[in-house]
């Protein structure tokens, strides 16, 4: 028992002892917080050095965080701007397509009460307007917009801005076989440059840079950079994200925004060494300064003095180097699986750094509270989220199918909706478990096109060419599993597509190059039903498809099927242009890509009987109108192609009778026709030598074919002054010059002499329904300002495509700006491109 009271007095000693150690602790701590305080906010007087009382006066540290607010006030205007435009279009669209409903539902109640009395054949049908009401005056004209609904000012301003930011800026070719050189649009390139003008102006501008010793405080070039490079950080990462909030508030897509995040973050990068230079600059080694640093942040003496700073600016450096383009596109999949954990590393870092000095973790703060929201708010995008759904935590099935060209087809039945023109990110773990790539969806989500999966679902149709990587996974798998074999679909989306409402414009335009006909083909249906149902203000569509091989046109067979019987008449024009086709030496059509790949006959053949019409409803010069021997001659044989030809053939319009009309010489127009055969007399030497004859003898289609003389044609041409020759460098083969060079290696085979028609002669003759076929690359600045002068007030086109059908375009449209504010008529001619991350 005598024991216990030791125990207690050497445990009690101990607690005191450990007791006064903490207190010195905190006298330490205290102490150390003192003199940091000190430190930042450095006492002075009268009798303090003239530096010391500057650096307290002129541009004081404590007051250094209203640097940060540059880009605060930069970047909220150009959103505001762009959120208000948004809501302007949208408000404009909405009215303009209220007030055509409204009207289509009043000319439904004054109509004809009897569909027996349509006369649906007529021009008229599509008329509002009675001609013989039955009581009242005459109706008035249809009311296409209101005074809110178009303002003149503002339209002019918006196409004084689109004249100046729809030019895009051409990209720079290196070498031959090298990825160009490809810049961004005007409009990113004026916003980045004011933003790193901004930054280095406010940086370098206020004096002085630098205190005249290192003791007064930080150097105000560092600070003030620093500051501003922790400001863009929320804007960076607000700019990455899928899902994000300027997305929602602009309605600009991610992948547009996506470029700003890029050289946001190389403006940050600057800032970054500008903060970093002065530090150096201004040796913190001299003068003992480097031993009252250790004290004053307790670092121990071995660790590098700017080790936070340099924790920081090499991953920033590793995100900006290896975000550069060819970098970027050489090793796509290394940059997807680095990018985000670099990134939150580099955000623990300027946490770091920055040790909450002025407002810097505000900024952190705020960039971490985006990015975890951005995140939230993604996995409503994702079709595996939904606990009430089939496809929860295992996605949906998918079908892969091969269709013409080695092109690849998925099929995914899901509940998910999209709009026209959106697409989405696709990752199958049964061919890729951590590839995950964009593609635009080729379908429509409506009612009227259901999914045989099961009710509530619709089929995302997804069409692309395979290249490399995920593509070339994909077709590799289809090939060993055959069509029946089914994959899981992990689908995020979707994202993107056109934020105005296509239907609010009286004119749509819709280009495509080759595979870019999946963002066109959804619009295109979405529009013909909503012009059906009377929601669309939309009175014509003109789609031009430029593609490689005609193969390329099965697929999307059905939707031009759909396109063509089902739009409204004469709103729905087509032109098909077919850029990668020539003839071999063997005299077979081959692709120009591909020698070994024969085209398709069938599809040759078929133009190649357009282009022969076409020729052949010029040879006569009295009517337009084909004889019956002719039209059995061209129906071969088919009772319903000849009925159908005759029905053609009576609604042609005839030329004026010539009775009474004298014939008229035209020997000396032309030397006489050779015959190409020497058993046969030619029909104009017959006429000649029988005075009686009155008509030569009926002869077969392809007698009169061959006998049509193609010097004849390029001699009117020239003659006609229509500049599809020019007669400079033409010369009359009876002038004893060599024959006109087509540029074909031999003898123009009678395809290419009934192309060379087609080409040279004036007005091709089109089909009635405005559907049409060539060969060549499309001339799109002559196509885009043929079909402006019939624009009416609101036009749109739409292309997705290459660079160089991009650029074109961009150009055309830029161009016709000035018709708006020169014609009264005309509000607006929108122009969406479908350029993913570029």
């Amino acid at each position: 028992m005598p024991v216990v009271p030791e125990v207690w007095a050497g445990r009690a000693g101990a607690a005191m002892e450990h007791l006064s150690v903490a207190v010195s602790h905190a006298e330490h701590v205290a102490e150390s917080a003192s003199i940091l305080l000190r430190r930042v906010n450095i006492p002075f007087n009268e009798t303090s050095p003239a530096g010391l009382i500057e650096a307290n006066t002129v541009d004081p540290f404590n007051e250094s965080g209203k640097y940060a607010l540059a880009y605060v006030y930069f970047c909220i205007p150009l959103l505001v701007i762009a959120a208000l435009m948004r809501y302007y279009h949208l408000f404009t669209d909405k009215i303009r397509t209220a007030l055509h409903q409204e009207e289509v539902l009043q000319s439904s109640t004054t109509s004809s009460p009897d569909t027996d009395y349509e006369l649906s054949v007529l021009d008229t049908d599509k008329s509002t307007m009675k001609f013989f009401p039955r009581e009242g005056p005459l109706p008035s004209v249809p009311k296409q917009q209101s005074s809110v609904s178009s303002v003149g000012p503002i339209n002019n301003m918006v196409a004084f801005f689109r004249f100046m930011f729809y030019r895009p800026v051409h990209q720079i070719n290196v070498k031959k076989g090298w990825r160009p050189i490809v810049f961004p649009s005007l409009s990113i390139i004026v916003i980045v440059v004011l933003a790193l003008v901004l930054g280095l102006l406010y940086s370098l501008l206020p004096q002085p840079l630098f205190w005249d010793s290192i003791a007064y405080g930080s150097p105000p070039l560092a600070i003030r950079s620093g500051m501003m490079a922790v400001a863009l950080m929320p804007w960076i990462v607000a700019l990455a994200m899928k899902a994000n909030l300027i997305s929602m508030i602009t309605g600009i897509s991610h992948e547009r925004l996506n470029v700003l995040h890029r050289w946001a973050a190389y403006i940050c990068l600057v800032l970054s060494i500008l903060h970093t230079v002065p530090f150096y600059v201004t040796p913190i080694w001299e003068k003992g300064a480097q031993e009252v640093f250790y004290q004053l942040y307790e670092q121990q003496s071995g660790m590098y003095i700017y080790g936070t700073g340099i924790a920081a600016l090499v991953p920033l450096c590793f995100l900006c180097t290896h975000s550069i383009a060819p970098l970027r596109h050489r090793m796509y999949e290394v940059f997807v699986a680095l990018h985000v954990p670099v990134a939150i590393i580099f955000l623990g870092m300027m946490f770091w750094h920055c040790n909450n000095y002025l407002t810097s973790w505000n900024y952190l703060f705020s960039t971490l509270a985006i990015w975890l929201l951005s995140y939230f708010i993604r996995l409503f995008y994702l079709n595996w989220t939904r606990p009430g759904r089939l496809s929860w935590l295992i996605g949906d099935e998918a079908a892969v199918t091969l269709m013409p060209e080695n092109a690849i087809k998925i099929t995914i039945p899901t509940q998910m909706r999209w709009r026209p023109g959106q697409y989405v990110y696709l990752r199958m773990p049964g061919i890729s478990v951590f590839e995950n790539h964009p593609f635009t969806i080729a379908s429509l989500c409506s009612e009227d096109f259901p999914s045989e999966y099961g009710e509530g679902y619709r089929d995302m149709v997804l069409v692309f060419r395979p290249f490399g990587g995920f593509t070339k996974k994909v077709l590799q798998n289809a090939l060993d599993h055959g069509p029946w074999h089914t994959y899981r679909a992990f689908v995020d989306g979707p994202y993107g597509g056109m934020q105005r409402r296509i239907e609010a414009f009286d004119d749509v335009v819709l280009i495509a190059g080759g595979s870019g006909i999946t963002a066109i083909v959804s619009q295109l249906l979405s529009l013909i039903k909503k012009m059906r149902d009377g929601k669309a203000v939309t009175r014509k569509i003109h789609v031009i498809w430029a593609l490689k091989r005609p193969e390329t046109l099965e697929w999307f067979k059905e939707e031009l099927r759909i396109c063509r019987e089902y739009a409204p008449p004469e709103t729905v024009e087509c032109q098909f242009y077919i850029t990668a086709a020539k003839r071999n030496p063997g005299g077979t059509l081959v692709s120009a890509k591909t020698p070994t790949r024969p085209v398709s006959l069938y599809f040759h053949d078929k133009v190649n009987d357009a282009f022969q019409n076409i020729a052949d409803n010029r040879l006569s010069g009295i009517s337009t109108k084909r004889h019956s021997a002719l039209i059995r001659d061209e129906a071969q044989g088919d009772p319903e192609k000849e009925s159908e030809l005759r029905r053609e053939n009576e609604d042609s319009i005839t030329a004026l009778p010539q009775a009474h009309v004298l014939p008229v010489s035209r020997a000396h127009l032309a030397p006489p026709r050779p015959s190409y055969n020497s058993g046969r007399i030619s029909a104009e030497s017959a006429h000649s030598s029988n005075p009686d004859l009155i008509a030569p003898a009926p002869r077969s289609l392809a007698a009169r074919r061959q006998d049509r003389n193609l010097s004849l044609d390029i001699s009117q041409a020239v003659a006609s002054g229509s500049g599809a020759i020019n007669p400079d460098i033409y010369q009359n083969p009876n002038e004893g010059a060599q024959g006109f060079d087509f540029g074909f290696p031999s003898t123009p085979t009678e395809f290419q002499k009934n192309l060379m028609r087609f080409a040279f002669l004036p007005a091709a003759v089109k089909k009635k329904d405005g559907w049409s076929t060539e060969y060549g690359r499309p001339d799109i600045p002559y196509l885009l300002k043929g079909l402006s002068k019939n624009f009416g007030r609101r036009t749109c086109v739409f292309v997705c495509g290459p660079p160089t059908m991009r650029i074109s375009v961009s150009e055309t449209i830029a161009q016709l700006q000035r018709s708006v504010w020169s014609d009264s008529g005309r509000d607006e001619i929108f122009l969406h491109a479908e350029n993913y991350a570029v």
